[in-house]
């Protein structure tokens, strides 16, 4: 059921079956062109209940406009099926790109091999490959191509003036939307509550997490009444959870570097089933294949940051990448 949150302001609660996010909270801003914000997987449960809080608001399709915070299939997948002839569909330029260039089958095999030189059989690939949500329940392709925006773009719906604010680190286009008049900021996976976002390597970004912090801190300045995140009904204070989130990145990456120090050699596989997780798992070996593919991404994403600063180093050895710790290395505060 549709929820008015603000008025022209809707939040539309979508499921994510059989996904541990749970829910996509996608937003509709009202008015003499609609702006759907976030769409869900392209599923059947997520087509039903789209429609379903579509109806109920009255909501008409041909004259809105679609805008998606970033890549993953979460928020992408209904664009095309909710997308109408003379409408826009916005995704950052960074994002548009990379959307494309995983929809090439190419593309996830080399992505694929450089986790099994981090750890994983190609077994498990394979297994993960069939069951990708990216190819399983991502959009089909839109013909027509995104309209691509850039950091300070500015949308205007509804009587609001929206901001495109560049916040890089869960992908390396994630772009929220802020409202400064109504201090509202639409913050998509870059802040969420009860649960982090995942932060994983990114071929071709040396230090996804980097960027993420960073982006925290850009984000954190805004003044901010009214925080609406892509995941969960939990808001709360944008400073506040910025810095909680930082700290949990602190934390983990003490973790990762003392397992590294203590036993050099190991590959991220290895790591990352050393470190601390939230997780309903007795242990590694109990963890979901799926769980286990994005803790590697986000050790990997914390091993680049170590290395970035001189924490540590890898090396190839039979055919397998393996971390050392570098010893003049101070710790991660």
């Amino acid at each position: 059921m549709a929820e008015q949150i603000a008025p022209g302001l809707w939040r539309l609660n979508v499921p994510l079956v059989g996904n541990p996010l749970k829910n996509l909270n996608s937003f509709l801003i009202v008015g003499e062109r609609n702006l759907l914000i976030d769409t869900g997987f392209n599923q059947p449960a997520c087509k039903e209940a789209m429609d379903a809080q579509l109806r109920e608001i009255g909501a008409d399709l041909g004259r809105t406009d679609i805008f998606m915070t970033h890549l993953h299939s979460d928020h992408t997948g209904l664009s095309t099926y909710l997308h109408r002839s003379g409408c826009a569909v916005f995704l950052s330029r960074t994002d548009a790109a990379r959307r494309e260039e995983y929809s090439r089958d190419e593309v996830w095999r080399e992505k694929y091999a450089s986790y099994v030189e981090n750890g994983f059989t190609w077994e498990e690939m394979n297994w993960l490959w069939n069951s990708n949500p990216a190819k399983m329940e991502g959009p089909e392709p839109l013909g027509r191509g995104f309209d691509r925006l850039e950091d300070g773009a500015v949308l205007e719906y509804g009587g609001r003036k929206l901001r495109c604010v560049l916040t890089p680190g869960h992908t390396p286009g994630h772009l929220c939307l802020y409202d400064a008049e109504n201090q509202t900021l639409f913050s998509g996976d870059h802040v969420l509550f009860h649960i982090s976002p995942n932060i994983c390597r990114w071929e071709g970004v040396p230090d996804a997490l980097g960027d993420y912090l960073e982006s925290l801190d850009r984000v954190k300045e805004l003044p901010v009444k009214l925080l609406l995140p892509a995941h969960r009904a939990e808001t709360g204070d944008l400073r506040a959870r910025a810095e909680e989130l930082k700290a949990h990145h602190i934390r983990r990456l003490d973790d990762a570097w003392k397992i590294v120090a203590e036993t050099p050699g190991l590959t991220a596989y290895e790591i990352t089933g050393r470190m601390q997780w939230s997780i309903r798992a007795r242990n590694w070996a109990e963890f979901p294949l799926t769980q286990k593919f994005f803790a590697v991404g986000e050790a990997l994403a914390h091993l680049d940051w170590l290395e970035a600063r001189g924490g540590v180093t890898r090396r190839l050895e039979n055919g397998k990448e393996r971390y050392f710790p570098i010893n003049e290395y101070k710790g991660v505060n």
